[in-house]
């Protein structure tokens, strides 16, 4: 049973470890060619090859490296994963969910004061820092296997128009827009992430079909002839008179007929995994975010839906870290 709460406690060495790694470029070297530890101190231009000797047999031992004699590369997970330029990357959100280190580090405190504090706001990081780091791990996300389960389980043929709230990097626009080639969309965001999306959109090839539109998605002037809207990645952070207000704000801009897809982390599969998922997130929400969000129901959310009019709700958990609801707008 000790075991138990050995583990736990040290968890937070092995999140260190990735975390250095990613930041020190490390996998960027080693992706294909090995060295010793005073060579990677040189590369690195690292004071002490002794840190380095330590930090490397540490990554070894988590299986983000393989060492053969004295020299390391990168193992299959680490080329796989923590490589920029491969498709699966995940270091963006490495550096985002670490950089709530402070964060968690004082969630005694937090929980005492009922108070939420971004890294920014302690000093961790800077907040240009946070935002591109958060903004690029939503795309992570999606290059995981989120947009694809996307694509997969709701059905836009015959859609022509998408509004994408709170679109961020443009990601399930682009995943969405790429499996329906009469779908186009227009991408509502901040400054920042579509100063990101705009670099992704074109790398896809979809500046034609994706509209990237700057302004508070609350408060922006919308259309009112979409025939399908996306809000990803938003209602975990609002409270629920904000979410209301954002599925009106999405009942009126669509068609007759219209589609809303919601597309969050919301408790609807109850398996193990998901449910110790949900309840970490619902945590790190409150004291990361803001003290209005949280891990949503699906029931709560549905319900939200209906009360704003919309019809056929449906609930569709994933495989991937967020689910979905999708609704209907009426038809005439």
């Amino acid at each position: 049973m000790a075991d138990k709460i050995y583990d736990l406690t040290l968890n937070f060495w092995n999140s260190a470890v990735i975390r250095a790694g990613v930041k020190l470029n490390l996998f960027n070297l080693l992706e294909k060619h090995a060295f010793s530890a005073t060579e990677v101190s040189q590369h690195i231009k690292a004071n002490n090859p002794r840190f380095i000797q330590a930090f490397l047999d540490a990554c070894a031992i988590l299986g983000l490296l393989e060492k053969e004699g004295d020299e390391f590369t990168n193992s299959a997970l680490s080329n796989e994963f923590l490589i920029p330029h491969q498709p699966k990357y995940l270091g963006d959100y490495v550096c985002h969910i670490t950089n709530y280190w402070y964060t968690w580090g004082k969630l005694d405190t937090l929980l005492l004061e009922g108070r939420t504090e971004l890294p920014f706001e302690n000093d961790f990081t800077d907040a240009p820092t946070y935002w591109t780091d958060y903004m690029k791990a939503q795309h992570n996300r999606a290059m995981m296997g989120q947009g694809e389960k996307l694509v997969e389980n709701v059905d836009l043929k015959g859609k022509q128009k998408l509004l994408d709230l709170g679109g961020g990097t443009g990601s399930y626009s682009i995943a969405l827009c790429a499996a329906n080639p009469q779908l186009k969309s227009v991408v509502i965001d901040q400054t920042e992430p579509l100063d990101i999306a705009r670099k992704i959109v074109a790398e896809h090839d979809l500046t034609d079909r994706i509209t990237l539109l700057e302004g508070d998605f609350n408060t922006i002037e919308l259309d009112s002839d979409y025939d399908a809207v996306l809000i990803s990645g938003v209602i975990v952070l609002l409270s629920e008179e904000e979410n209301r207000h954002v599925f009106l704000r999405a009942y009126n801009a669509l068609l007759p007929g219209g589609l809303i897809i919601v597309q969050d982390f919301m408790r609807i599969d109850h398996k193990p995994t998901r449910q110790f998922l949900d309840t970490m997130m619902d945590l790190y929400l409150l004291v990361g975010f803001n003290p209005n969000a949280g891990d949503r129901s699906g029931d709560e959310v549905a319900s939200w839906l209906k009360g704003t009019g919309f019809v056929n709700v449906k609930q569709i958990p994933l495989p991937t870290q967020l689910a979905l609801v999708i609704a209907e707008k009426p038809a005439k």
